[in-house]
């Protein structure tokens, strides 16, 4: 997609044009600045033509990367699954002990403070 030299806004920066693309990047000249952003990731929420809208061939770019983002994490949610199911710990998903554990805990811990 040819993005260079189209005038976009931004919600912080103002008004900028598309100096360069390169991959998954944009950079933008801003009156005081130039940004680098993740494109389509900045149309998103931040960042939308001069005229306020965004083309479809962005929202369609957008769509593809959310799906993509989606597929990653549907890919990554399996695969922890199936390790949970394996028996193996993953870091942050440790299994949380039943109630009957925590109570066992707590009593041991009374009688502890009572000797």
């Amino acid at each position: 997609m040819l993005l260079n030299n189209l005038e976009v806004l931004h919600k912080s920066f103002g008004k900028g044009t598309v100096v360069a693309t390169n991959g998954h990047y944009i950079t933008v000249k801003f009156e005081s600045t130039q940004k680098i952003f993740v494109y389509p990731d900045i149309f998103e929420k931040f960042l939308t033509l001069a005229d306020g809208s965004v083309s479809e061939e962005i929202s369609a770019d957008l769509m593809a990367s959310k799906a993509q983002r989606q597929r990653e994490l549907d890919r990554k949610n399996e695969e922890n699954l199936r390790a949970m199911t394996r028996g193996i710990v993953i870091p942050g998903k440790e299994s949380i002990g039943t109630e009957s554990d925590d109570e066992e805990g707590r009593f041991k811990n009374n009688e502890n403070e009572e000797a």
